[in-house]
């Protein structure tokens, strides 16, 4: 499977960025790819200046660097988009989210393979909200094209609801950390 790697936010609410701060033996994003990978996952990085200085090149084959990431998520999942072959399905994966694992990708992954033919994405789901990884069938590589500012896909995802199936998944699927508290709380859990 493949995935877009969005990795290139300014961590604006952080403070300093989120993606290098030490977590789980690595760093956020380190540990996220690592996920990635032992998943058997072909990764499509958008990173930042920041995280791309950080990140080794033996991990991630594919990778471009967001210029301009104060346009918002949208600005990160179009070059993730450009750069993802055509005809392929894809997933979603935020590089803030250290808790989703590589068993949970996989089975996430398994779902998806199962999905009926008149559904095109498989998203975790909790109280209305989205979660990732999310898995998206090939359409949704020119769906998405439309997006902007930083609401990702959510707004695009609504005007095609009959087509999502929405799954139950960890809380590591939603367990994102934007602000100081949220990073404690995270490595308290992680201990």
């Amino acid at each position: 499977m493949k995935a877009i790697l969005l990795a290139a936010g300014l961590s604006s609410r952080m403070g300093r960025q989120k993606l290098l701060l030490p977590f789980g033996g690595s760093i956020v994003l380190g540990t996220v790819v690592r996920s990635l990978l032992d998943s058997g996952t072909e990764i499509y990085a958008v990173l930042s200046r920041e995280t791309s200085d950080a990140v080794s090149a033996d991990m991630l084959t594919h990778t471009a660097v967001n210029r301009e990431p104060e346009r918002g998520q949208s600005s990160s999942l179009l070059i993730g988009l450009d750069m993802m072959p055509d005809g392929e399905d894809f997933f979603i994966m935020l590089g803030d989210l250290p808790f989703v694992t590589s068993c949970d990708i996989m089975n996430l992954a398994r779902q998806f393979g199962e999905l009926p033919q008149d559904k095109s994405v498989l998203t975790p789901c909790r109280d209305g909200r989205f979660g990732h990884p999310m898995f998206c069938r090939s359409v949704w590589k020119e769906r998405f094209k439309t997006v902007r500012g930083d609401a990702g896909g959510r707004d695009i995802l609504r005007g095609y609801e009959s087509e999502i199936m929405r799954v139950e998944a960890p809380d590591g699927s939603f367990t994102d950390l934007d602000t100081p508290e949220d990073y404690k709380k995270l490595l308290n859990i992680a201990r």
